[in-house]
């Protein structure tokens, strides 16, 4: 339980109509930190931070994890203004067999600095 309220994450509520809805995010800066994260991934969890992708800088990047223990690693383009950007256009969608694998890919497509949210 500890580690739902470390000093990277936070609690978000918000109402919608007359029900609440809430999740849980925790902010991860490291690689290492990313990596270790993602094997504890849950199939209705996942993670998104940005990439650099075929020279376009800032990129969308969701990791996911798939039935069979595998993970899925989706690129979108950034449509919008920068401080309001939102997903646009899948660009790439990749399966990765295991956590070593999906590591190697992503070390070279995160944009660095490393910013990732676990949700």
């Amino acid at each position: 339980m500890l580690a739902f309220f470390g000093r990277n994450s936070h609690m978000a509520c918000r109402t919608a109509s007359s029900r609440q809805l809430s999740f849980f995010e925790k902010t991860v800066d490291s690689f290492a930190q990313l990596v270790e994260e993602l094997q504890w991934l849950d199939l209705d969890s996942g993670v998104r931070t940005f990439g650099d992708y075929k020279g376009m800088k800032k990129q969308f990047v969701f990791v996911t994890r798939s039935p069979h223990d595998s993970y899925t690693l989706m690129v979108y383009s950034r449509s919008g203004k920068a401080s309001k950007a939102v997903p646009g256009k899948r660009l790439l969608v990749r399966e990765f067999n295991s956590n070593e694998e999906l590591g190697k890919f992503m070390r070279g497509l995160l944009s660095k600095p490393l910013k990732a949210f676990v949700y």
